[in-house]
């Protein structure tokens, strides 16, 4: 009896691995999103590239998606100076990636209650289409 099941399990299993054999495909990753939403406050954002030249490895080879929140200030320049806050989906590298395009926002000097000296919190998101 164990003698048959073992010829049955070992034919099953070579038949499973010509047919994986045989659907092979080379694995691209996905395209991160080409949308970048700029905030009304911003004079200056990062662009679609900006993001996709920080979008964490291993996140993107993996398809994971994730929001870095950081916590920043309004210097005198009108540029962020931030810290790591939280992340959507920790482990992947989304705050330090955060970190780096966060520093490309400036703030427009007629916006209303975003001076020097005034703390924002900036979601960065990264998504893939």
């Amino acid at each position: 009896m164990h003698r048959g099941l073992i010829a049955v399990a070992a034919l099953l299993a070579s038949g499973c691995e010509t047919a994986a054999v045989e659907n092979v495909r080379a694995w691209t990753p996905p395209e991160p999103s080409s949308t970048v939403l700029t905030p009304a406050w911003a004079e200056r954002a990062p662009t679609a590239q900006d993001i996709l030249n920080v979008y964490p490895a291993r996140a993107l080879s993996e398809a994971v998606e994730g929001v870095a929140y950081l916590n920043c200030t309004v210097n005198a320049t009108r540029a962020l100076d931030c810290v790591e806050g939280t992340e959507s989906t920790p482990g992947y590298g989304f705050g330090p990636a955060a970190l780096q395009v966060s520093r490309l926002f400036v703030v427009r000097e007629d916006y209303p209650g975003v001076a020097p000296g005034v703390a924002v919190r900036l979601p960065v998101r990264f998504e893939v289409e």
